[in-house]
């Protein structure tokens, strides 16, 4: 039996040996195929890391960008609460340039009703400085008349004299003539 085995071992030894059924050329080919894989799965691993490390630059450009976006989103924001308020205040603004505007008109109407009136008053001065210098020269000429008729005239009134008795025709002449030269001093 030890024969028997040994032969059994040397003969599965020797079929081994001998040819088990891969030809070499075909095992070369594999080994060779074997190889090529190997490479490109190197290559391919390069290839995957320089996408992984591409990718990671991309995510962080991303990133950035995505940083960028909010931060203008809040800017944004921000400019609109400040265009809603600014155009709350060009509104509130515009109402009160309105309301100036009213305001203007009715001075203007004012002021023209004003000059209007001043005008009016300017015209009426004229004819009263016209009547006056009128009544003035019609007074002087009442003195002269008056003084023409009646005795010296007084150098001036004081107001002690004692008042004339009534009824004189002299007495009354002094009292018109002291009235006037009363009406010439002041």
């Amino acid at each position: 039996m030890k024969r028997i085995v040994m032969m059994v071992v040397v003969g599965g030894a020797i079929g081994l040996l001998v040819g088990c059924g891969v030809p070499k050329e075909e095992y070369e080919a594999k080994i060779g195929e074997l190889n090529a894989a190997w490479a490109e799965a190197e290559t391919l691993k390069g290839k995957i890391a320089d996408t992984e490390s591409l990718l990671k630059a991309e995510q962080g450009k991303f990133n950035s960008k995505r940083i960028e976006l909010d931060d203008a989103e809040k800017r944004i924001s921000n400019l609109e609460e400040k265009d809603a308020v600014a155009a709350k205040a060009l509104a509130d603004e515009k109402g009160k340039v309105s309301e100036l505007e009213g305001d203007l008109a009715s001075t203007k109407s004012a002021k023209e009703m004003a000059e209007d009136r001043s005008s009016e008053l300017e015209t009426a001065l004229a004819v009263l400085q016209g009547k006056h210098d009128k009544l003035t020269a019609d007074f002087e000429q009442f003195k002269k008349n008056m003084r023409s008729l009646g005795a010296p005239v007084p150098a001036a009134s004081t107001s002690e004299e004692v008042a004339p008795e009534a009824g004189s025709e002299k007495a009354t002449s002094k009292t018109a003539l002291d009235i006037l030269d009363d009406m010439d001093m002041q």
